[in-house]
């Protein structure tokens, strides 16, 4: 009896039909996407000339400042400046006991009239040495003697000079003045207070001059705004002043910034209040070359890339280039595009190599 062909059980065909059913769900949605173009936006690349700028934030300072203090120190017993005071030249500004400095002083003064008494003293013995030696009646040692005793009393009484004029000076420096007109722009003691010899009681600022002070961040060719147009433009608004700049640091700060000052000739604009918030803006020429837009901006293993689309094929490669500075919304190109190359910008997200899109308009 002849066999049939066994069938396969019913079971195993179901699988199988299971198992086919997405690879051709898979091909149609391939062929589906390879005839609907994914749509982007992009831009064509261009060799430009552009600017760059700064805009800070400031502060008016003044262009020659100095600290005041006392030379010897003591208990300040007056301060009659405060911030904000305009002094002149001879003016008082503080005081300290004078008590100890003018007992030094009175005992320096004794002192000297001592000595003026001692060499009175002595000049008279070596006069009459001088006279018995004349007459016959005295001897040489005895003048030599009178002479020795003359020359220590003058050299005695020049001491007592030099004390009494340091004594002098002792007592004048318990009076602090202004040695050249100026403003009040900090006040560190109070009466009452004791003070080191040197230490700051108040800070003086030349009513003459003022410059703009930024502390900006050590970014690539800072030095090069050197001597370039800076705006000036107070904080609250106002009258725009455009000075230059006159000095970069050439030192980084711990944190991180560099000093950059802009002066303001006397005379010029308006008269800025030391302290006073100003916005600086800088404008700097750049050298040609390309920039994209920061949407613009993919990459692959390498680092940075584009896409970049073949308008023959209306399908996309992917890039690598080369960035030469990164800023907020745009990236500069060193390498890897030219002229006329055209770039995605929007869609880039969902692109791979060779992918068929179609550029839709922008309003």
């Amino acid at each position: 009896m002849r066999q049939g062909r066994r069938r396969p059980p019913l079971r195993a065909l179901v699988v199988l039909a299971g198992l086919s059913l997405p690879f051709a769900g898979q091909a149609q949605a391939q062929s589906a996407e390879t005839v609907t173009p994914f749509p982007v936006s992009t831009v064509t690349v261009e060799t430009t000339t552009h600017a760059q700028e700064y805009q800070l934030t400031g502060t008016i300072a003044a262009l020659d400042s100095y600290s005041a203090g006392f030379r010897d120190g003591g208990r300040v017993i007056s301060v009659n400046a405060d911030v904000g005071d305009v002094v002149r030249a001879g003016d008082e500004i503080a005081a300290v006991d004078p008590t100890q400095a003018q007992a030094g002083f009175n005992s320096a003064q004794a002192s000297l009239d001592a000595a003026n008494a001692a060499l009175v003293q002595a000049q008279q013995a070596r006069d009459r040495a001088a006279s018995l030696l004349e007459r016959g009646s005295g001897t040489q040692a005895d003048l030599d003697s009178a002479t020795e005793s003359f020359l220590t009393a003058q050299a005695s009484r020049d001491q007592a000079k030099a004390r009494l004029e340091a004594a002098r000076q002792t007592l004048e420096d318990t009076v602090l003045t202004v040695l050249r007109d100026g403003i009040i722009t900090e006040r560190t003691a109070e009466p009452g207070q004791v003070v080191g010899a040197g230490q700051p009681i108040g800070t003086l600022a030349s009513l003459d001059g003022r410059e703009a002070v930024f502390y900006v961040p050590n970014v690539r060719d800072l030095m090069n705004v050197k001597g370039e147009d800076v705006t000036l433009t107070p904080l609250e608004g106002g009258e725009a002043l455009t000075v230059q700049v006159t000095e970069v640091s050439p030192v980084v700060a711990p944190n991180g910034t560099v000093t950059v000052k802009a002066e303001i000739p006397a005379g010029q604009g308006r008269l800025y209040t030391i302290g006073e918030a100003v916005v600086g803006r800088i404008v700097l020429d750049q050298p040609p070359g390309i920039t994209i837009p920061w949407q613009a901006l993919n990459a692959d293993a390498s680092g940075p890339a584009v896409w970049v689309l073949d308008p023959a094929t209306n399908r996309v490669a992917l890039r690598p280039i080369t960035v030469d500075e990164y800023h907020s919304k745009t990236v500069d190109v060193a390498e890897g595009l030219k002229d006329g190359d055209i770039i995605v910008t929007g869609g880039s997200h969902a692109l791979y190599p060779d992918r068929l899109v179609a550029v839709k308009e922008v309003p």
